[in-house]
């Protein structure tokens, strides 16, 4: 699927349940709600006792989640176990800008650019703890590589490592990219074609151009999901091939 902008794409849609998303949730949450909405879509609609983010005319599920897999792998897995197709889009900021207010008068004080720069493969580390959602029957995982604002003031009431700064609210500005995991092959083409087995995490860092801790957790989470079996160790670290 592709998106263009960050404008809701969708119709204006009614919420039939006012849940305790609505009023939880960031203007990114909303706003990918509203780029994701289609005309017959269903918003914020009770499902097997469950209330759900989007429901598809086609009777697709779709449930946004900005972070922590790990809270909405229960429900998701009991939608799916229930006979619905479920999928989860997951924002993964690929650029962020920084907004600071000033306490007193709201105004815009500072701007800048966060060095952090997320990218698909960051995806595991969320499915670090929720493996279950992997190659899951009935669960796609859409991953949305997203620009973002981060709107804060810094009014002391944030944490000591943010120097005080409480975040506001995190805004939408663009989607960059999109991809989808749900068969086994689609999730073990995280794994190159070439690479000979068995996979560690030096060999497969090195393979795709990232660190061999971030390599490791994509070989992990495979294996927790059954997708991948150890096959020995080369020194201390494990070695994997394909289950």
């Amino acid at each position: 699927m592709k998106y263009s902008k960050a404008e809701p794409a969708g119709p204006s849609l009614a919420a039939e349940c006012e849940g305790i998303n609505l009023y939880s949730e960031h203007s990114l949450h909303s706003s990918l709600k509203g780029l994701l909405a289609r005309p017959g879509d269903r918003l914020e609609a009770r499902v097997a006792g469950k209330v759900v983010d989007l429901v598809r005319s086609d009777g697709e599920l779709v449930e946004i989640q900005t972070r922590g897999l790990s809270k909405i792998e229960p429900k998701v897995l009991a939608l799916a176990a229930a006979g619905h197709k479920v999928r989860v889009v997951h924002p993964l900021v690929a650029e962020k800008t920084i907004r600071r207010l000033d306490p007193k008068t709201q105004e815009l004080v500072s701007t800048r650019k966060s060095p952090k720069r997320l990218d698909y493969y960051d995806l595991f580390e969320e499915l670090a703890r929720a493996t279950g959602l992997i190659a899951a029957k009935g669960v796609t995982i859409e991953a949305l590589l997203v620009r973002s604002a981060e709107i804060k003031l810094r009014d002391g009431t944030g944490s000591w490592r943010r120097r005080g700064d409480r975040t506001l609210d995190r805004e939408l500005v663009e989607v960059l990219g999109s991809k989808s995991y749900r068969t086994k092959s689609q999730w073990l083409g995280f794994i190159p074609k070439g690479l000979v087995p068995p996979w560690s995490s030096a060999s497969l860092g090195e393979a795709l151009g990232i660190e061999s801790e971030r390599a490791r957790k994509i070989l992990y989470c495979l294996a927790k999901a059954g997708l991948l079996a150890e096959a020995g160790k080369d020194g201390r670290r494990k070695l994997y091939e394909k289950a």
